[in-house]
């Protein structure tokens, strides 16, 4: 009994590990089908990736924005795109305990209680679409997803937030 309920909070406390959460904002009193072309803002200032995974989530965007009908441009453009990538650290402790006894009242018996300590790293992508002639943010995707030591895992994750954030644009 002891080890099914430890593997239910076992398989409880990881789970919302795998999941990643992407959320979107937008200017409601936007008009997004005059939206047609996009520009970088520059290249990206993102520490954590190196240059393959920064040239990944650059396609990744462009491959989301050009089944969204956007064409890119170098210079002008009614968008100016944007992406940052923050990187922090987690614990998650996790405490199995084990024993018999009486219970509060009584006193008698013993436990041994054993915590563990897991730390994982979280990455957060953000993609801002900014109007170049207003200079105004319009639309911003935020997706947080947990990074792995296998860049091959972390290229699927970010693929997958990405199309998360895009999934929600042209906002309806």
């Amino acid at each position: 009994m002891n080890r099914l309920v430890a593997i239910f909070a076992l398989t409880c406390a990881i789970s919302p590990v795998a999941a990643p959460r992407a959320r979107v904002d937008f200017c409601h009193a936007c008009d997004f089908s005059h939206y047609q072309t996009y520009r970088w803002a520059g290249p990206p200032n993102v520490d954590p990736l190196n240059q393959l995974m920064q040239q990944r989530v650059v396609a990744f965007v462009e491959e989301a924005l050009s089944a969204r009908k956007l064409k890119r441009v170098e210079k002008g453009g009614d968008l100016v795109i944007d992406f940052q990538i923050n990187v922090r650290e987690q614990p998650v402790f996790t405490t199995f305990a084990t024993g018999f006894g009486g219970g509060w009242d009584f006193g008698w018996g013993s436990s041994i209680a054993t915590t563990t300590t897991e730390v994982f790293t979280w990455g957060t992508l953000t993609v801002d679409l900014v109007d170049s002639r207003g200079n105004r943010l319009v639309f911003q995707g935020v997706s947080t997803t947990p990074i792995s030591s296998r860049p091959s895992r972390n290229t699927r994750r970010l693929a997958r937030a990405v199309n998360e954030i895009f999934e929600k644009y042209p906002p309806r």
